[in-house]
């Protein structure tokens, strides 16, 4: 698939090409309590983890700001590597919906990383059931600390803040 129909088509994309389109105050407010291991595409979560350090330094989101941002801090080395990032920004802010889908988008992204996090748990324990250890298999049964966190962080943004009906 290239860039330019992921852009259009992958949730992760959508959120970050709304973001790019924000300015400070609502970037922060949609990014609130978001993590760049949150999202599957690697490419996508280093875009994010740009993104949440130009909101740390109390800069726009915006694509050449995290262009300079990732270029200047190391994170962009060679050339081949910058074309690929300017890409893939520009695909991204060009094929990106309305900014104010991004908190609808924030949700369905959470929702993703919640049920990969719990499909990894289920795996995990699936390989461990047989042969692992009562007491290992006990703990690992119990650690759902980052998946409890994952759904918490899912349902507060899937919480509409404010209820908007349709005129009859």
């Amino acid at each position: 698939m290239d860039t330019a129909t992921a852009a259009l088509i992958d949730p992760e994309r959508q959120l970050l090409g709304c973001l790019l389109q924000l300015p400070t105050g609502p970037a922060r407010r949609v990014l609130a309590e978001m993590h760049a291991n949150d999202l599957a595409d690697p490419e996508a979560a280093h875009v994010l983890g740009l993104a949440i350090e130009v909101l740390a330094r109390d800069q726009d989101p915006a694509p050449v700001v995290l262009y300079t941002h990732a270029v200047t801090t190391g994170q962009a080395p060679g050339r081949t590597r910058r074309e690929a990032l300017a890409q893939w920004l520009f695909d991204t802010y060009r094929d990106a919906p309305p900014a104010a889908l991004a908190e609808h988008l924030k949700a369905a992204v959470l929702e993703a990383a919640w049920r990969r996090a719990l499909t990894a748990h289920a795996d995990r324990l699936r390989q461990a059931a047989d042969t692992a250890p009562t007491d290992l298999l006990r703990e690992l049964a119990d650690d759902t600390g980052a998946i409890d966190d994952l759904w918490r962080r899912y349902r507060a943004a899937a919480e509409p803040t404010t209820r908007l009906e349709v005129a009859a």
